[in-house]
């Protein structure tokens, strides 16, 4: 036969009845249930309570210089033809002149006297 871990037998696996002491803390315990309506019994046949959940709806705003009907985005490259010939050749001037600030970043705006090695960082580099 092998050997069993030691949590394995049969000691304590048969129930002992309930003494004369317990049977009457039972019985007290189910008489202050039922007096305070919360005995299982009674807990059946009373209905559930439906709490109402407060609302986070926000209702959507629409500032009408960043969208136009539709749901589009407006940027100034959609309306670039309506533009004169000099403020379009400094709009993409400008727009040639953005670089990532840091890996998967947002987009910076580069001048000329800026170091674009130490750009987007917190580097304390001179």
């Amino acid at each position: 036969m092998q050997l069993l871990k030691p949590f394995i037998n049969n000691i304590g696996s048969t129930k002992s009845k309930p003494s004369a002491k317990q049977l009457q803390a039972k019985a007290e315990h189910e008489a202050w249930l039922k007096k305070n309506g919360v005995h299982p019994d009674q807990l059946k046949h009373k209905p559930k309570a439906k709490t109402a959940l407060p609302s986070y709806k926000t209702e959507k705003v629409q500032l009408s210089n960043t969208i136009v009907d539709g749901g589009r985005n407006k940027s100034i490259m959609a309306n670039l033809y309506k533009e004169s010939e000099a403020v379009q050749r400094k709009i993409l001037e400008k727009a040639k002149r953005t670089e990532m600030a840091y890996n998967k970043g947002g987009l910076v705006y580069v001048t000329d006297g800026m170091d674009i090695k130490t750009m987007g960082s917190r580097s304390r580099r001179p």
